[in-house]
């Protein structure tokens, strides 16, 4: 009985071990496996910060580009930069002007194609302004601050044209 008894444990303890060697093999498969994403996070980050660095160099180029570019046309003395603005369209129905509809600018001509609304205390009314090339009259108001609101002829146009970012320039007299 006690040879019995001894087979018994020594079976149960053969067993034991053989669970605990599967389970610390099991354990240190997790490991690698946690190991690998970690690397391949670490790896994941390492790029994400290479590429968030070379995009501020290249916005800091960018934003360089266009100084030298602002001074360049300013150095003719015959434009102002007025920076970045935000642009929109507008035309002269109620639903883009409300109360205010009724075909006229703030300066009195008539609201259309070639027209922009501005902040006087940005641009000054009157004032020739070039976006994207195209040369417009500051002849209408309505928008404040860095903003600039092209008149178009229809309110399909108007929907059509959206918000966009430009470079705003100003002919100097």
């Amino acid at each position: 009985a006690s040879l019995g008894l001894l087979v018994l444990a020594v079976l149960t303890n053969v067993a034991l071990m053989a669970r605990i060697d599967a389970l610390e093999a099991g354990r240190q498969a997790e490991a690698e496996r946690y190991r690998e994403q970690i690397e391949q996070a670490e790896h994941t980050r390492d790029l994400a910060v290479r590429e968030l660095g070379a995009l501020a160099l290249r916005q800091e180029k960018e934003q360089e580009a266009r100084a030298a570019q602002a001074a360049a046309y300013e150095a003719l003395s015959g434009y102002r930069y007025i920076g970045e603005c935000t642009i929109t369209a507008y035309c002269p129905c109620e639903a883009c002007c409300g109360k205010w509809a009724d075909g006229l600018t703030a300066t009195g001509l008539p609201a259309g194609p070639g027209i922009v609304a501005v902040d006087g205390d940005v641009i000054p009314l009157g004032s020739t302004v070039i976006i994207d090339g195209q040369q417009y009259l500051a002849a209408d108001t309505g928008v404040t601050g860095r903003n600039v609101d092209i008149c178009m002829a229809d309110h399909a146009a108007t929907v059509a044209a959206g918000v966009r970012a430009a470079e705003v320039w100003v002919v100097v007299e």
